[in-house]
């Protein structure tokens, strides 16, 4: 009894073992999935994951801008948002595939936000509303682009945050046109 005892004990000591090897190698599956680049800086992954996120939600706003907005130049600047914002995603997309970096699944909780506030409006609520949150959306992105351009410490990634700073630029001249009265 005494023997099968102990060789119960010693059954249950290595099968503990085994699960504290198994806890211990998916925790360092799972530090080595989210740093699936090593070489890319913490500040450059970063600013992929939120232009991301970004571009995802003004082409999702732009999109909204067209069926909710009231005036011609709301709504044009919404098929803009889509178009210029839509292709520096697709760049961003390949950027991101070559630098070995997971692109956010959605556009994030503050543009979830400003989504939501704003699908609830139409006509000129809407197109104030829009033009505010283009304003000063473009405002914050222009300065993460023209930080990471002058900043960044990957080459790929400056040069992508240098050729939308003129596009970015252009977006927030163009948005301060807007009906905001």
């Amino acid at each position: 009894m005494t023997r099968i005892l102990a060789s119960t004990a010693l059954a249950l000591l290595l099968l503990a073992g085994c699960a504290e090897t198994q806890k211990a190698t998916d925790t360092t599956v799972a530090a080595a999935k989210a740093q699936v680049n090593p070489t890319l800086s913490t500040s450059d992954a970063a600013f992929i994951t939120a232009a991301a996120r970004g571009g995802m939600a003004e082409v999702q706003l732009g999109q909204l801008a067209q069926t909710n907005g009231r005036s011609t130049a709301v709504k044009r600047f919404g098929q803009r948002m889509v178009t210029d914002h839509g292709r520096a995603n697709q760049d961003l997309a390949a950027l991101a595939q070559q630098k070995q970096i997971s692109l956010p699944d959605g556009i994030g909780a503050e543009h979830q936000q400003t989504y939501d506030a704003l699908a609830k409006l139409h006509g000129r609520a809407f197109d104030r509303a829009y033009a505010k949150a283009m304003v000063q959306d473009h405002r914050s992105d222009l300065q993460a682009y023209q930080t990471e351009a002058q900043s960044g410490t990957d080459a790929d990634v400056k040069a992508f945050a240098a050729r939308n700073v003129p596009v970015l630029q252009e977006h927030l001249r163009l948005a301060q046109r807007l009906p905001q009265h």
